[in-house]
């Protein structure tokens, strides 16, 4: 193998090392994301209570649009316990660009309504009323490809030619 080849097969391989580190770190963060929101499934639903639910509007700069999330509280019983909850899902409220679609939110959730939550067995202050998607495990396959593209370049680097 000449210097020049030698050469073109490691920048092969530090291309196909860079490929299988970034969608390595994109597996394993959609593969984190699935199995939390697989294991959200199995927590246990319980009535509660909406105690307050409003948008709130948060302006990081006078200049800069403003951001709305919904702004809840609910109370649940959880194991002869009383609890008190802020999170609307497990990453809490999604801030959006838009009022109107956290009004509606407020709609669904209004204040004094009675709504069923999901509490962590593991630990009891920590509810949502909204599960996670686990649309993350359907995705996997597509960094799986980059990942297997970046070895199939590895490994193509280094094969011996056929004479």
């Amino acid at each position: 193998m000449s210097n020049s080849q030698r050469a073109g097969s490691w920048y092969l391989t530090a291309v196909g090392l860079a490929l299988c580190f970034i969608s390595g770190i994109f597996l394993w963060l959609m593969t984190r994301s699935y199995l939390r929101a697989r294991e959200m499934t199995s927590w246990p639903q319980v009535p509660c209570l909406v105690l307050s639910s409003e948008v709130n509007e948060r302006r990081i700069a006078e200049n800069v649009a403003p951001d709305f999330r919904l702004a809840v509280l609910y109370r649940y019983q959880f194991a002869g316990k009383d609890y008190e909850s802020k999170l609307w899902s497990l990453r809490g409220s999604m801030p959006r660009t838009e009022r109107a679609p956290v009004e509606e939110l407020v709609r669904q959730f209004p204040q004094g309504s009675r709504q069923n939550c999901w509490v962590n067995p593991k630990d009891p202050q920590m509810a949502v009323l909204k599960l996670d998607s686990r649309a993350a495990g359907y995705s996997l396959w597509f960094p799986g490809l980059f990942f297997l593209g970046g070895l199939g370049m590895i490994w193509g680097a280094w094969r011996r030619p056929h004479a």
